[in-house]
């Protein structure tokens, strides 16, 4: 409860918010309000006669206090003092985010709220010994107990957090396996409140070219957090509109054979002129590995059987798991993510993990739920924002959620994307990057290949340059993409809600590199090898390893050329998954 101040004026505005935290209201002290407590001179008691009574001031305090036992047990009302804390919701921006003004008390909203990584510097150390072929703990992955164990965060401070949450009226939905994230909801009136803040709407430029702008919640002022909850949390990661309400409409129609013809790339194209064909022709084709894939919204099960059908391509239906709220709609690119990634991959176990939407909220809870419940070996994510104009808590989110995948063993690929500036959470150290190229690509042999002008790349605002990328990034000092590249700039079949279209971007290059990468996994496995796990140090380590990609040394992207070896827009190139296969320790 809150502590009310008793001051001997007739009125005061008592600002409680910026003294003790913990969901409570600007208080009005004073005569209206109080009565004879508000400071007045007392009144002659009735044998006084006309004795003089001394105008003083009330000393005593009314005291209502916060908890601090049961779930607050060892908590003092210190703990309660509101401390500024980062979060992770954008403020206006030119050309991105264009402020609507003060958001509506009555308006609902969703929200993650993070917690760091235990003992990250050590994780760090750990995973940089597990990917040293000189170590004794080369490829000694963690399992999601293990991972726990040592450098999860406390249940303990999750709990706590949780009973915080529900004490200031709102409501937890979804806690992640690995216990980074939360999801809670309530009203933009109740969190104003709670946190001394004073949300915004903005209209949000729509990241997805061709689409209308959308509502965001964004912030002109920081926010304010207990300090028992900040020293346990990372802050406020997300915060967006309630999920448009369903449901999802029915499939309709039925499954389809039918040949869209040329004009467009097929997944026999990618195969054949990056080494995929080649893993075919040995009976490898995704056998046993399991194969992840994180979508915000839906697709339709006749759409990609249609797709798989009509290239060729038999392969059993994926498995969906819904991380949070229910998708209501079905959109393009989840289709290409699922459609793509499991036609190169025709064998692997496809595991799809579904957000409700497109928005942060969704999209980085699903990308870290798919790699915290630890069942998959390779990741593709297709659904990316420029670095610049997404708040640091964002990709520190995605980053710690890589970080994870890198010390379980699994390999996360993720869409450069198509601005030609940096991405996220592609410029996370922990993910591998996959630009683009133009590749003129005839009977499944890769003729010639150039960087893509739109190739999602350049230095990180807020990543510094990891060990294996020192003495190869030209300015050498932050995080550089991309890594690595498939084509973007050509367009792309797919089937989407019964009809063939084509498309391009780094969208299709991810899902079809993961898909590739699958053949490599399998082949590590005919040879008693684990699963590769995270790329990125061997790729830009081992001449071996880069030396297995096409060198792509022409075109260019409005900021960077292509040039030989290791260039911005395409990484160290195209890959020869065959001969990747081989070379990799």
């Amino acid at each position: 409860m809150a502590k009310a101040l008793i001051f001997p004026s007739s009125t005061c505005i008592l600002l409680l918010p910026a003294i003790l935290g913990g969901c409570v209201s600007v208080l009005e002290v004073g005569k209206d309000s109080l009565g004879a407590f508000s400071g007045d001179s007392a009144a002659p008691s009735e044998d006084s006669g006309d004795t003089e009574v001394e105008d003083s001031p009330v000393e005593s305090v009314v005291e209502e206090e916060f908890p601090t036992d049961g779930a607050f047990e060892g908590l003092t009302q210190a703990d309660w003092e509101l401390q500024e804390s980062s979060d992770g919701l954008p403020g206006p921006l030119d050309g991105v985010y264009q402020d609507l003004g003060s958001a509506d008390d009555s308006e609902e909203f969703r929200a993650l709220i993070g917690f760091p990584i235990r003992y990250e510097p050590l994780l760090a150390d750990a995973i940089r010994d597990m990917y040293d072929p000189k170590s004794s703990s080369f490829r000694e992955y963690l399992t999601v107990a293990q991972w726990l164990e040592d450098y999860g965060p406390p249940e303990e401070d999750v709990d706590l957090i949780v009973a915080y949450l529900e004490y200031c009226g709102f409501q937890v939905n979804f806690v992640a396996n690995n216990r980074l994230l939360l999801q809670f909801t309530g009203t933009v009136g109740q969190f104003n409140k709670a946190l001394d803040a004073d949300l915004h709407l903005c209209l949000r430029e729509n990241p997805q070219i061709g689409n209308d702008p959308f509502e965001v919640f964004c912030t002109t002022t920081p926010f304010s957090l207990p300090a028992f909850v900040k020293e346990r949390t990372s802050g406020i990661v997300t915060m967006d509109l309630p999920v448009d309400p369903g449901p999802l409409p029915g499939e309709a129609g039925g499954m389809v054979n039918s040949d869209p013809g040329g004009g467009a790339l097929r997944p026999s194209d990618i195969a054949g002129a990056y080494g995929g064909q080649a893993l075919y022709d040995q009976g490898i084709q995704g056998n046993r590995v399991r194969l992840g894939v994180t979508i915000g919204g839906m697709f339709k099960f006749n759409d990609i059987n249609s797709f798989w059908l009509s290239m060729g391509i038999s392969r059993s239906e994926p498995y969906v798991e819904e991380t949070m709220e229910a998708a209501p709609s079905r959109n393009p690119e989840a289709t290409i993510d699922v459609e793509w990634s499991g036609a190169l991959a025709p064998r692997a176990s496809m595991m799809v993990y579904v957000g409700p939407d497109s928005r942060n909220t969704s999209m980085v809870y699903t990308f870290n739920e798919a790699i915290g419940m630890g069942e998959i070996d390779v990741l593709t994510n297709s659904f990316a924002h420029r670095e610049d104009s997404e708040p640091y808590l964002v990709e520190e989110a995605y980053h710690q959620a890589a970080e994870m995948a890198a010390a379980l063993g699994i390999t996360v690929f993720a869409a450069s994307g198509d601005s030609a500036r940096p991405d996220t959470p592609c410029v996370s150290p922990y993910v591998t990057c996959v630009g683009g190229t133009t590749a003129d690509i005839q009977n499944g042999e890769l003729i010639e290949e150039w960087a893509w002008e739109s190739s999602g790349s350049g230095d990180s605002e807020n990543f510094t340059i990891p060990y294996w990328q020192v003495g190869v990034v030209p300015r050498g000092t932050t995080r550089a993409v991309s890594d690595v590249a498939l084509p973007a700039g050509n367009v792309y079949w797919v089937y989407y809600l019964g009809n063939w279209q084509a498309y391009a971007g780094t969208s299709f290059a991810s899902p079809a590199f993961a898909g590739l990468f699958a053949l490599v996994d399998q082949a590590r496995e005919e040879r008693d090898l684990p699963p590769a796990g995270f790329l990125n140090p061997l790729l830009y380590t081992e001449p071996a390893v880069y030396g297995s990609f096409n060198d792509v040394t022409q075109g260019s992207t409005s900021y960077h050329r292509a040039g030989p070896g290791w260039d911005y827009p395409t990484g160290w190139g195209s890959p020869n998954v065959d001969v990747l296969a081989e070379v990799l320790p």
